[in-house]
């Protein structure tokens, strides 16, 4: 493994240390006052990078930090207990914290409607689903110190259709990478509509005025006229503007040399001209829309990656209408696999280099 600047075996780490505490590990705690009283959360530490885990809210990201700097945004928010979730209209945004990860889904993301399905509400209920079957594991595999963390949350009603995820997330001591693999299933007897969508948000310091928008993909159009009016700018951080109005951009995404789509929010400028970002990599046949989110206002200052499993970022009812929303057949199970990984140094500059590539090479063959 690599860590502090060093190769180390596992034998020659353990020489050196009392505990694997010392320098990284799974901490398995629970939150304390307001409405995040008895929420439960799990801390992993690789050293370099350390998430934070929410258990309580689908298993999403509250947290991240590199090197001890934070770069995801959070909003205004605390972390809520699921009992604080209400479902209707554009209630969500009461309890959504941001984070590295804010899952939307299962069964809608998007605005708040109502269908021959049901009443539904903005971004639907997944991400105020507490997790059960939670398995929390440290484990050497050779010199490779492994942390592995999986649960099951369940979005059912009874009579109709319900929706399981089974989640994981791993990295390794040293990493600055999180690996994340859902496995949705539709285990009734029914037909059930399943759109999913990952919603993965940059903060102060990565964004600011140097931060930029990297994206392997064939195209970019915007969500609506607020979006057109910013629509040279997509890709650009900026100061924090009072009263700014998000812009969200569909992307067609785009497979790099590896066969995976990649995104990424940089700053070149940031942490002493070290800078700091984030990339996501993911399959572009199972999640084959990407929305870009700009809303860089006062304390909502924040730039977001959303890789989604439809382009219709304006909801179920508009999906159903243009032929754009998915199902999942009874017994059918659908499968997400994305990689988060920290940004800094030559790392920065070699995800900006293999997005580039991509988007070039696409662009000769055009």
């Amino acid at each position: 493994m690599d860590l502090y600047g060093r190769t180390l075996s596992r034998a020659e780490l353990e020489r050196r240390i009392g505990s694997l505490a010392q320098v990284g590990g799974i901490t398995e705690y629970r939150y304390s006052g307001g409405r995040s009283e008895g929420v439960r959360g799990i801390r992993i530490d690789t050293g370099r990078l350390c998430v934070e885990l929410v258990v309580d809210r689908a298993l999403d990201v509250a947290r991240a930090t590199l090197d001890g700097v934070p770069f995801v945004w959070r909003s205004g928010n605390d972390i809520a207990s699921p009992a604080y979730y209400d479902a209707s209209g554009d209630e969500w945004l009461r309890s959504f914290f941001g984070g590295w990860l804010t899952t939307c889904g299962l069964a809608n993301f998007g605005p708040a409607g109502r269908d021959r399905w049901g009443e539904y509400g903005l971004h639907g209920r997944i991400d105020n689903v507490p997790a059960s079957d939670v398995r929390a594991e440290t484990r050497w595999e050779g010199d490779r110190c492994v942390f592995d963390v999986r649960a099951t949350l369940r979005e059912s009603k009874a009579l109709n259709a319900s929706l399981t995820l089974h989640r994981r997330w791993w990295t390794e001591l040293g990493s600055v990478t999180m690996h994340l693999e859902d496995r949705v299933v539709n285990e009734t007897s029914v037909r059930a509509p399943h759109m999913i969508l990952y919603h993965c948000n940059a903060g102060f310091p990565l964004v600011g005025p140097s931060a930029r928008v990297h994206v392997s993909h064939v195209s970019v159009e915007p969500r609506d006229a607020q979006a057109q009016a910013g629509l040279e700018a997509w890709d650009r951080g900026a100061e924090p503007q009072d009263g700014f109005a998000e812009q969200v951009f569909i992307h067609a995404p785009l497979a790099c040399a590896d066969g995976k789509a990649r995104a990424a929010i940089v700053n070149r400028n940031a942490c002493d001209d070290r800078g700091l970002g984030f990339e996501l990599a993911y399959d572009p046949t199972s999640l084959p829309a990407l929305f870009t989110w700009r809303k860089l206002d006062r304390g909502d200052y924040v730039m977001s990656l959303e890789p989604a499993n439809t382009r219709a970022i304006q909801g179920r009812e508009y999906a159903a209408a243009h032929g754009l929303l998915p199902f999942l057949e009874p017994g059918e199970e659908r499968v997400y696999r994305l990689d988060f990984a920290a940004l800094c140094g030559d790392a920065l500059h070699a995800s900006i280099a293999t997005i580039a590539s991509a988007n070039a090479t696409a662009a000769d063959h055009r």
